[in-house]
């Protein structure tokens, strides 16, 4: 049986970089095992040879429609896409004579990180049951081996991370990371833009009957991506690691789904400004252009949710109880939800910047075009 050959790359802003036999023993970033590189690659080999490759041209055969058989691929190109705190990023491209198709491959080493990688797996593909969307990845596959974790998914191609960085004025932007293409600051319409889309994809997922939303999620983990092109912006979601209610209502029953939605918009609405500059620096607040693309997104997301009509006619009306909110209504309701974030490294951003953002969301919703 004829088997393709396997590449190994290295991602990296500027574009790939081959794998230096005499670094392959260096340890993975942000790794406190210290794994070589070296068992980092040879483990993604295993795994994609296992079963004579019926892993990975299963999954090729999930994406095409069609049953690849290995002989249809000339060559395995395995990529070391990023590093984390849980999970080491991998690609797989497989190049057939007619087309590419390339999985993601989220790789776990810690014990930590295997836990977490398993919980995902199953989450994601429950609300890829339920909800029907297209914005959380495709799961194809689990296991772990060799100590390490594995989850085979689909690839969204040409999105890349972002993160809020300074401008040379001193202002704020969004910095897309075009791997390949090295940093790009986008303009003040496209960061906008990229804020409405993942609060509207957020809203999107969010079940107003049992209150379970998708959380925790983080702009600093680069948990959504972002693509540029003649269309203007798209963005996706890359994981959900867990599908529950954020507050702990008591006796869910008894609890108005209006009230459980209202806690979903002021937590969105502060979630939403948080990121660590440039993606690795301090926890940086984003200005007020996110929050009112924030609000936007949210009523978006809600126009296109047909249950909701269970609990109010419209959007709009649901709109007219936030907007009826005075300021010191608003603080009285953020303070059970930032006492959430106590011990966490948001938490002093958030209380510095908590009455300047209920100031400005009050006037965001009493301004906000109707």
């Amino acid at each position: 049986m004829r088997t393709p050959p396997i590449q190994y790359l290295v991602s990296s802003p500027y574009g790939d970089v081959p794998v230096a036999p005499d670094k392959l023993d260096l340890p993975l970033e942000y790794d406190p095992l210290g794994t070589p590189y070296r068992v980092y690659f040879q483990s993604v080999k295993n795994l994609v040879e296992r079963n004579k490759f019926k892993v990975i041209t299963k999954a090729v055969s999930r994406t095409l429609g069609r049953e690849v058989h290995l002989d249809e691929i000339s060559k395995i190109i395995i990529r070391a896409e990023k590093h984390g705190a849980l999970y080491h990023p991998a690609s797989i491209e497989l190049i057939l004579e007619n087309c590419n198709v390339k999985f993601g491959l989220n790789v776990a080493v810690s014990e930590a990180g295997r836990t977490w990688l398993k919980k995902e797996f199953s989450v994601i593909r429950n609300i890829n049951k339920k909800c029907r969307l297209s914005y959380l990845p495709q799961v194809y596959f689990f296991d772990e081996q060799d100590g390490l974790a594995f989850l085979l998914e689909e690839w969204f191609e040409g999105y890349h991370e972002f993160h809020l960085s300074r401008t040379e004025s001193g202002g704020q932007s969004i910095q897309l990371w075009e791997f390949g293409r090295g940093y790009k600051y986008l303009s003040s319409e496209q960061s906008s833009e990229i804020y409405r889309q993942a609060s509207r994809i957020l809203t999107l997922y969010y079940d107003v009957n049992n209150f379970s939303q998708i959380y925790p999620w983080h702009h600093a983990a680069g948990d959504f991506i972002a693509k540029t092109g003649d269309n203007g912006i798209d963005v996706r979601l890359t994981t959900a690691r867990q599908y529950d209610p954020y507050m702990v209502f008591q006796e869910k029953k008894r609890i108005n789904p209006v009230i459980a939605l209202f806690y979903f918009f002021l937590n969105l609405t502060v979630r939403m400004r948080l990121d660590k500059l440039d993606g690795v620096g301090d926890t940086v607040w984003a200005e007020d252009f996110c929050l009112e693309a924030s609000v936007r997104g949210f009523l978006d997301g809600l126009r296109s949710r047909e249950e909701l009509k269970n609990h109010f006619s419209s959007e709009m009306e649901f709109f007219d109880i936030l907007k009826s909110f005075g300021i010191e209504d608003l603080k009285t309701a953020y303070e059970p939800l930032i006492s959430l974030y106590n011990g966490t490294g948001d938490y002093p951003v958030i209380t510095a910047n908590l009455d300047r953002h209920v100031k400005a969301l009050f006037a965001t919703l009493r301004n906000f075009p109707s």
